[in-house]
């Protein structure tokens, strides 16, 4: 079987999430080719070198935090999201990356010069690769104004010719968008209008609509977590729902077979096996690796720090201040309250309320 991860930008977090469900309890469906487009070819290149999740997962909520620092968020002419990508490239891609993902990594890229969709999957170096995979997120005016170059020839997001490739009739989709996907969210309010945009169907809903949002404009710690906590958990459910989750011995009687007879082998399945039944109730109660979790939640306090930090620093007096001075007009007419506040000494010593009772 193949996967394919749909374009989503800083939504792409949410495949981690699935990509780690993968790893952990159906490795043995990552052994074919994979398909992405946009930051799904990002989620692709990652499986396929076998990148460490964990240092992934926090390298993005790294970004997602700096870009968020930003007036401007990602349009500040302080971040170039270029730039970030090849930096994120040169640290995490090995030196044999193009070697690893030739003839399985496919991307989707849109031609500029006519628009039409075009799938890659041989590259001739490293450098190459990496110029695949600029091609592939490059969004015109977030990104800049002059798409990159891929063998000669200018190319942008695939999002926008074919944002959901599929190889065969046996790729495995995978979208954070609710709708069509085999693995996505399931919103409680299911609506009964779609929309295929670029070969992804999508749910008219208020909870698509509130993902769309943060496409281009990354969302806070707390959501992203959610993000990669729902892939995770989506992924679990096609898993358990299709009968993929299976003990080792039945795993390389799979591998050992035809991707054609593998669907065949499927409806053959055996669902008495004692360990591929255990094997499915521990993962029922599976959640994100304990160093995943860890990354997810310093980022959250990180970013609470944040907040509470400028809070005191910024806000808090203000708010002290008005508070203070309409307390003589609600206190007893017996009271009479005096109230020293030093900017100064603020953040060292707190304010100091003195009440005197008058006879």
């Amino acid at each position: 079987m193949n996967l394919s991860f749909a374009g989503c930008g800083f939504l792409g977090i949410y495949h981690v999430g699935v990509a780690i469900c993968f790893k952990q309890y159906a490795p043995h469906l990552l052994l074919d080719k994979i398909s992405g487009a946009s930051a799904g070819s990002l989620a692709a290149v990652g499986l396929l070198c076998d990148l460490p999740l964990a240092e992934i997962t926090s390298e993005m909520l790294r970004i997602s935090m700096v870009i968020r620092s930003h007036k401007l968020g990602p349009f500040s002419p302080r971040f170039n999201i270029n730039n970030v990508l090849l930096e994120g490239f040169h640290k995490f891609l090995p030196a044999d990356a193009h070697f690893r993902v030739n003839g399985r990594l496919h991307i989707s890229l849109t031609r500029v010069c006519d628009g039409k969709n075009v799938i890659v999957s041989h590259f001739n170096s490293r450098e190459d690769l990496f110029q695949a995979l600029l091609c592939a997120c490059f969004i015109p005016v977030f990104s800049g104004f002059l798409p990159p170059r891929f063998h000669g020839v200018r190319y942008m997001d695939g999002g926008f010719s074919d944002n959901l490739p599929t190889i065969n009739e046996n790729t495995i989709t995978v979208s954070p968008f609710c709708g069509e996907s085999d693995i996505c969210p399931r919103d409680k309010s299911s609506q009964l209008f779609h929309i295929n945009f670029a070969n992804t169907s999508i749910e008219l809903s208020r909870q698509n609509i509130n993902r769309f949002s943060y496409i281009l404009m990354p969302p806070k710690a707390e959501i992203l977590s959610n993000l990669c906590q729902q892939g995770f958990d989506d992924a679990l459910r096609f898993l358990q729902r299709n009968n993929l989750i299976n003990c080792n011995r039945c795993i390389s009687v799979q591998t050992s077979v035809t991707v054609q007879d593998i669907q065949e082998y499927m409806e053959d399945y055996d669902p008495e096996c004692k360990d591929c039944t255990e094997h499915r109730k521990h993962a029922s109660r599976a959640n994100l690796p304990d160093t995943v979790v860890h990354v997810l939640q310093s980022a959250i306090e990180s970013a609470n720090k944040g907040i509470i930090t400028w809070l005191f620093k910024h806000k808090l007096p203000n708010v002290v201040r008005r508070i203070t001075s309409l307390l003589p007009s609600v206190l007893p007419t017996s009271l009479t309250k005096e109230v020293y506040w030093d900017d100064e000494d603020f953040e060292e010593t707190p304010p100091q309320i003195h009440i005197e009772k008058t006879v």
